[in-house]
């Protein structure tokens, strides 16, 4: 086998394998390797292909896929992605790729690539191109974590010369896509013109560059030790950074702080050192009240007092007016913020609720975002502005924007983050006339 002794004894730790598969001659070759595993280990092997509809032929190397799966006896999974934009293709891919593997894989299983020693000193030279430190030059990991998932890469330590040969020994046909000889891709570059004319002069370069991407590794991990306790009491239970502390550390720890928050926060691609100038001149040490902001993205950074926030962006929903026809069907608000229920009892009901009168027949329902003005809150003797009291509770201006407002007609009811009902949203003493409405944020 081309798998190295080790490496097997790895895979059949972990007993449940879901193999990343596109038919190329490194997937389709480690494939091969499983499947010869699976006969001398108890193993439960799956494979997942993403077409990503970017060639006319796709959808044939989906069939050959689907059939060379059928030959060696093993599940077949095949999920459609469709990829708009123009720039940065193999970006968007790959972040799309891994949102499928994170819904399809199991809580017990592996998710395994066919990344090689190749891909390695690929990766080590598109970090190096872009300036990266110690993080971006650390390269493919054999194993590492991604939004949950449990990545191995059993081919690390082996040459993409070395499966080529393996596969003509063994007979196995691969798809050969056409798109990996286009040279206007920055991998594909290095792939085809420059590391060829590299390995012919130092025919060890890809082992040296693999040995300083370990190297790195290790130097990011310790740290990683070292400043986590540090980074752990600044962030917040909401996720946002308490900056305070950051005023007396050097811009290398500062940095790597700001860093490792926006890593914590799901970001996948880290802030180059120019945004970590503007961030922290221009938002975190800004004086006045503008409310200044970095787009990262489909990410904003973000200051509130004296928190950093990183939050996804959104369309402004302000004059947005929204009908809710229906109050028996749930409501599907905006902006991926959940949705609306109503229902006659609040039993058995994890989302927050809030209880109110019921809407009169000549009255209409509508959601409305980001208002103003004074009103009778909760018992109040004396009108409040919704601002003021936003303020009080700490809500930051972007969140008050998507929070859901309830009117009849022209009256302002509820405000549905926070249980604020109005004078004209009251229940009534009739129970009858009374209903509660949920939240939901997740559905």
């Amino acid at each position: 086998m081309l798998i190295k002794t080790e490496i097997q004894l790895m895979l059949c730790k972990f007993k449940k394998i879901l193999l990343a598969y596109s038919g190329g001659i490194d997937s389709t070759v480690l494939l091969y390797n499983l499947v010869k595993l699976r006969e001398k280990y108890p193993i439960l092997l799956r494979t997942i292909h993403i077409n990503h509809n970017l060639h006319i032929l796709s959808n044939n190397w989906s069939k050959i896929c689907r059939l060379q799966c059928q030959k060696w006896n093993v599940l077949f999974i095949k999920k459609n992605i469709k990829i708009t934009q123009k720039n940065n293709i193999e970006k968007y891919a790959r972040i799309k790729r891994y949102k499928i593997f994170e819904n399809i894989i199991k809580n017990d299983e592996i998710l395994v690539t066919a990344h090689n020693l190749n891909d390695q000193c690929e990766t080590f030279l598109l970090a190096l191109k872009r300036g990266s430190g110690p993080k971006g030059l650390s390269g493919i990991s054999k194993i590492s974590i991604l939004n949950n998932i449990k990545l191995f890469r059993p081919f690390l330590e082996i040459t993409r010369n070395q499966i080529f040969k393996y596969a003509i020994e063994k007979k196995i046909s691969w798809i050969e896509d056409p798109s990996n000889k286009d040279i206007r891709y920055d991998r594909n570059f290095l792939r085809n013109i420059i590391l060829p004319k590299i390995i012919n002069r130092w025919p060890f370069f890809n082992y040296s560059v693999n040995r300083s991407s370990i190297i790195c590794q290790e130097q990011e991990k310790l740290l990683v030790d070292l400043m986590n306790p540090i980074l752990m009491k600044l962030i917040q239970k909401n996720n946002s950074l308490f900056i305070t502390p950051l005023y007396k550390f050097s811009t290398i720890k500062r940095n790597f702080i700001i860093r490792r928050w926006i890593e914590y926060n799901k970001y996948y691609y880290m802030p180059s050192r120019r945004m970590l100038f503007i961030i922290w001149n221009e938002i975190i040490c800004c004086k006045n009240n503008n409310n200044p902001q970095i787009k990262i993205g489909k990410y904003i950074i973000r200051k509130y007092k004296n928190y950093l926030f990183c939050i996804k962006y959104f369309n402004n929903l302000k004059n947005i007016l929204l009908t809710w026809d229906n109050l028996n069907v749930p409501f599907i608000l905006p902006n991926k913020l959940g949705k609306l229920v109503t229902l006659d009892t609040n039993i058995n009901y994890k989302d927050k609720f809030i209880n109110i009168r019921k809407p009169n027949y000549h009255e209409s329902v509508y959601i409305k975002f980001n208002i103003t003005g004074k009103y009778y809150f909760n018992e109040l003797k004396c009108k409040k502005n919704i601002n003021d009291i936003w303020k009080n509770l700490l809500i930051p201006k972007w969140k008050r924007e998507q929070i859901p407002l309830l009117f009849y007609n022209n009256e302002f009811i509820a405000e549905l983050e926070n249980n604020l009902v109005t004078k004209e949203g009251k229940i009534s003493s009739n129970n009858k006339n009374n209903f509660f409405i949920f939240w939901e944020k997740k559905y």
